[in-house]
């Protein structure tokens, strides 16, 4: 999935010995203006030692006035704070500057998108080294005319605030807060809500427009199983022209509607959009990368390793469930995947797909990546199909993992999740499929598929379609329209 950089690692510190979880409070105030966030973070229970980790050492600059609600000293680590003797109940308060955050126009850190600010919530958040698999509670009160859009799970709103608990994920996971002078807009769908900001930088009548979209194309998602992956995901809209670039960076960018996305995870699930919103409605409508995101709801957090198969999973399902939903039509649908699949067509490597994955950022060979994963996907999508005659296919597998296992709050291993799915199916095809792709050295054998489903290339370059192929009711159920 593409995604900005990662946040800098949070580091969770251990003390000494065993120790109960214990669920941190945090009680948040922003000032007037915007730069300032009085924090409070209580401890319930008792500790011989207490510690407070910052996102990093650097991260540290942001944090002022440490203190203990009872008065106690506090000593100072490389990238913590530390506090003996923690009694049950006590606070520490500081101030987190979210100007200085917002100021560093760096997206693992801060950023103003026009006149709205979105942070990394490490980054003022402390975290505590006591803190347990319950994850933590908040209440933050904001200034008149700004609201706040994040991963966590609102839990309702009074005079004091916004009440929020924060799921407990791996510190060095993605999370974004954003503040915004615009309200959420809720999308609700079979299964969940998206919760969408569009931050500044879209009119009112654009703003209509990009709701519309996203309200119509999430829709394509539900064509896989019936319902949305998860319950609760926070969607930010960002307008490439309020990046705060110079001018020359913005026009760096081609022309289009949806410019960039990326499924995030840290302390609950979101996704981001990079977008033109002065882009005509019809530009949205033809986009695939909304679709995209949205299928990465489907699976858990993959690790490097693992990143052909959550790629190959939304790049398959981003053609697939579009010409299941309409918005392409199923020959669309199909040459679609084979334009990808040819792109890559009859490549050599030098490394296994598993470590080509793991590399991707570095060697910048995303085409064969997301391609590859693809076609993982469609020949087990064509092979439980075909040998249960019907009655098996991978979104009956992933709507069984969503019963079970989503949200998923850890990091599976691709050979984990495979194994799963299988278990789901009472099949082998996942992990047997997984082996033979992941040690790949060329790209996949795709044709050879296409051939089976009765898809071949007419001499006008249009895809033919034959009706009497044994392959043809597959073919058909892949693509067929709800």
């Amino acid at each position: 999935m593409p995604r900005f950089p990662h946040l800098l690692l949070l580091a969770l510190l251990a003390t000494t010995g065993a120790r109960a979880a214990d669920m941190p409070h945090y009680r948040v105030t922003l000032d007037a203006e915007m730069r300032q966030a009085t924090v409070e973070l209580c401890l319930m229970q008792a500790h011989a030692q207490a510690r407070f980790a910052a996102d990093s050492a650097s991260a540290m600059r942001f944090i002022h006035d440490l203190k203990r609600s009872g008065g106690a000293a506090l000593d100072d680590g490389e990238s913590e704070w530390s506090a003996a003797r923690w009694r049950a109940g006590e606070c520490l308060s500081y101030r987190a500057d979210i100007a200085a955050i917002a100021d560093t126009r760096d997206q693992d850190i801060g950023w103003r998108i026009g006149a709205d600010i979105v942070t990394a919530p490490q980054l003022w958040l402390l975290r505590a080294d006591a803190q347990g698999e319950s994850g933590a509670d908040l209440r933050i009160a904001l200034p008149q005319g700004w609201n706040i859009s994040a991963p966590w799970h609102a839990l309702g709103s009074d005079a004091g605030g916004t009440h929020f608990h924060i799921d407990d994920t791996p510190p060095d996971w993605s999370a974004a807060v954003a503040f915004a002078h615009m309200a959420e807009e809720r999308i609700a769908l079979p299964g969940g809500v998206l919760r969408l900001t569009i931050l500044d930088g879209a009119d009112a009548v654009q703003r209509a427009k990009l709701h519309d979209w996203l309200a119509h194309v999430s829709r394509a998602v539900l064509s896989a199983y019936g319902r949305l992956p998860l319950q609760d995901v926070q969607v930010l809209m960002i307008p490439v022209a309020s990046m705060g670039m110079a001018r020359r960076a913005v026009a760096a960018f081609a022309p289009r509607a949806v410019h960039f996305g990326q499924s995030i995870r840290g302390e609950g699930n979101a996704l981001e959009l990079l977008i033109d919103p002065s882009r005509p409605a019809a530009e949205f409508d033809d986009d695939w990368v909304a679709v995209h995101e949205l299928s990465h709801l489907m699976h858990p957090y993959l690790g490097d390793r693992g990143t052909w198969l959550a790629e190959g999973l939304a790049t398959y399902y981003q053609n697939v469930l579009r010409g299941r939903s309409g918005l392409l039509t199923p020959a669309q649908a199909w040459d679609r995947l084979r334009v990808g699949f040819m792109d890559n067509d009859g490549k050599q490597y030098d490394t296994p797909l598993d470590r080509g994955a793991a590399t991707m950022h570095r060697t910048h060979d995303f085409d064969r990546v997301y391609w590859s994963g693809a076609a993982y996907w469609l020949r087990v999508d064509h092979d439980l199909r075909r040998d249960s005659r019907g009655k098996l296919n991978m979104a009956l597998a992933l709507a069984r993992f969503h019963d079970c296992c989503l949200p998923a709050h850890r990091q599976w291993q691709p050979q984990e999740f495979t194994a799963k799915l299988d278990e789901l199916l009472g099949v082998t095809t996942f992990s047997d499929r997984y082996r033979e792709f992941a040690a790949l050295r060329q790209f996949p054998d795709w044709r050879k598929v296409y051939e089976d489903l009765g898809i071949r290339a007419g001499a006008d370059g249009h895809l033919e379609f034959v009706a009497d192929s044994p392959g043809a009711a597959v073919r058909d159920a892949i693509v067929a329209h709800d």
